[in-house]
């Protein structure tokens, strides 16, 4: 009886150990985590305020005073500004889909809706 009992106590001291273990390395995890969450937070902050930098600047160069001041050198004197029926409409809903080149569209003479207000305009 007495080999019995032993057997019972040391199994129920090595589960209550494995649940010790268990519990201590998932501790372990955790604090790994909250000392690298500081770090991770620092690296987002300098990425958002880089984008923003990087906004800014974009922001300048888009800039129509900016845009103009190239149309005075060299280098882009050869460019104009298109005509309405030069430009090209490109549609796309989403990134992946292909990219569809339209043709201008034409322009209507007349208007498609008519109003109470008399007869429409003979062309």
């Amino acid at each position: 009886m007495n080999k019995g009992l032993f057997l019972r106590v040391s199994l129920c001291i090595f589960f209550l150990g494995g649940c010790l273990y268990s519990y201590i390395n998932m501790q372990n995890e955790i604090t790994e985590l909250k000392i690298y969450l500081p770090e991770l937070t620092s690296n987002l902050s300098h990425v958002e305020e880089e984008n923003i930098r990087l906004l800014y600047q974009r922001e300048l160069f888009e800039n129509p005073q900016n845009l103009m001041k190239f149309t005075l050198q060299n280098e882009f004197a050869h460019l104009q500004y298109p005509l309405g029926r030069e430009t090209i409409r490109l549609i796309s809903a989403d990134a992946s889909q292909q990219i569809e080149i339209n043709t201008p569209l034409p322009v209507k003479t007349k208007p498609s809706i008519t109003f109470a207000t008399g007869p429409t305009p003979k062309s």
